[in-house]
């Protein structure tokens, strides 16, 4: 095995392997991500409704129940996370950790905003609660997805 000064894909390194990403297994990762988003969204919201705690929900999506509406926004939000991880992988030194601490950032920042409204505190609370449920599993999921789809060249 040869070992390379400062780890595998270091600049400067003459030689050494540089990390890709195979497009379709990473998207395809990224889409059960996606999945995996918008269930944890649609049950975090069924479950806050049988306590009777209303979340806040967007008024500029289309017409339907809460819980869609927040499976659609988690949907959409990891498909774009997706996007960023794959653009800061290919352009950025590091670009997982960057990831982690956008998302992080980009997570507590929306458990935070629903405090900000005029609302039952129940429902800000619930609002909350139904974020987190859409920012950790894209903060869980897409780093795993990514390294699984690394390839060395």
């Amino acid at each position: 095995m040869t070992s390379y000064p400062g780890g595998p894909g270091v600049s400067g390194t003459p030689g050494a392997p540089t990390r890709g990403i195979a497009g379709g297994k990473f998207w395809a990762g990224a889409a059960a991500a996606a999945l995996v988003t918008a269930l944890s969204a649609l049950v975090a919201t069924v479950i806050l409704r049988v306590f009777d705690l209303m979340p806040l929900s967007p008024n500029w999506l289309p017409e339907t129940t809460v819980a869609v509406r927040f499976a659609i926004l988690g949907f959409i939000g990891a498909l774009v996370a997706a996007g960023l991880l794959q653009l800061l992988l290919l352009t950025t030194p590091g670009g997982d950790s960057f990831f982690g601490w956008i998302i992080g950032l980009i997570t507590l920042a929306m458990a935070v905003v629903p405090f900000a409204y005029d609302a039952v505190m129940g429902d800000r609370i619930a609002t909350s609660l139904v974020h987190l449920a859409i920012g950790l599993p894209i903060l869980g999921l897409l780093p795993g997805v990514a390294d699984r789809a690394a390839v060395w060249k």
